[in-house]
C-alpha cells in the first residue's frame, strides 16, 4: 500500500469518527426532547366544583368535569364524573368514578345505597368497600378540601 492511500484511508476514517461524534452529540437533544415528555411526573391540579351547599346532605351527588390534559404531545379533553358523598357533621368524601377492576364507570344508585358497575354487575356501599362482583379493592377516594365555601378536588391534569 502506498503513502497516499494511506493518507485518504486516514482521512476518510478521521472524517468519519468526527461525523459520528457530531451526529451522536447532536442527536442527544433530539432523542431527550422526543422522550421527555413520557418521564414526566404525573402532574395534579386542584378543581373548583361550585359552594359546598350544592351537595346533597346526607346524600350522594355526582360532580361532572371536563377540561383539557397535555399527554405526551396532544392535548386532549378529559370527561368524566366524581361522586360526593356528604354526611352529617360536614364531613365529606369524594369518590372516583372509575371502578377499580376493569375502569368502567360506576354510578351511584340511591334506591339501594350502592355504587354499582355495570361490568360484571360489581356493587360498592356507600363507603365505596366492594360488596358483589369481582372488585378486590374500594373505590379511590379522592384528596379533596373546602376553601371560601367552595369544593376543591386534587385531578391529574
Amino acid at each position: 500500500m502506498n503513502d497516499e492511500t494511506r493518507s485518504e484511508r486516514r482521512a476518510l476514517l478521521k472524517t468519519a469518527a468526527l461525523m459520528g461524534a457530531v451526529g451522536s452529540v447532536s442527536a442527544a437533544p433530539l432523542v431527550a426532547y422526543i422522550v421527555a415528555p413520557g418521564l414526566e411526573k404525573e402532574k395534579r391540579s386542584w378543581f373548583d366544583f361550585g359552594p359546598v351547599q350544592n351537595l346533597a346532605r346526607d346524600g350522594v351527588t355526582m360532580l361532572p368535569f371536563k377540561f383539557m390534559v397535555k399527554d405526551g404531545w396532544v392535548v386532549l379533553p378529559r370527561r368524566g364524573v366524581l361522586w360526593a358523598k356528604a354526611e352529617a357533621g360536614d364531613k365529606l368524601t369524594v369518590f372516583s368514578s372509575v371502578c377499580p377492576h376493569l375502569g368502567c364507570s360506576v354510578s351511584w344508585r340511591n334506591e339501594k345505597k350502592v355504587f354499582e358497575c355495570p361490568c360484571h354487575s360489581a356493587e360498592f356501599d356507600a363507603v365505596g368497600r366492594p360488596t358483589a362482583g369481582p372488585p378486590t379493592r374500594p373505590l379511590t377516594v379522592l384528596e379533596h378540601k373546602v376553601e371560601g365555601g367552595k369544593l376543591l378536588v386534587l385531578l391529574p391534569t
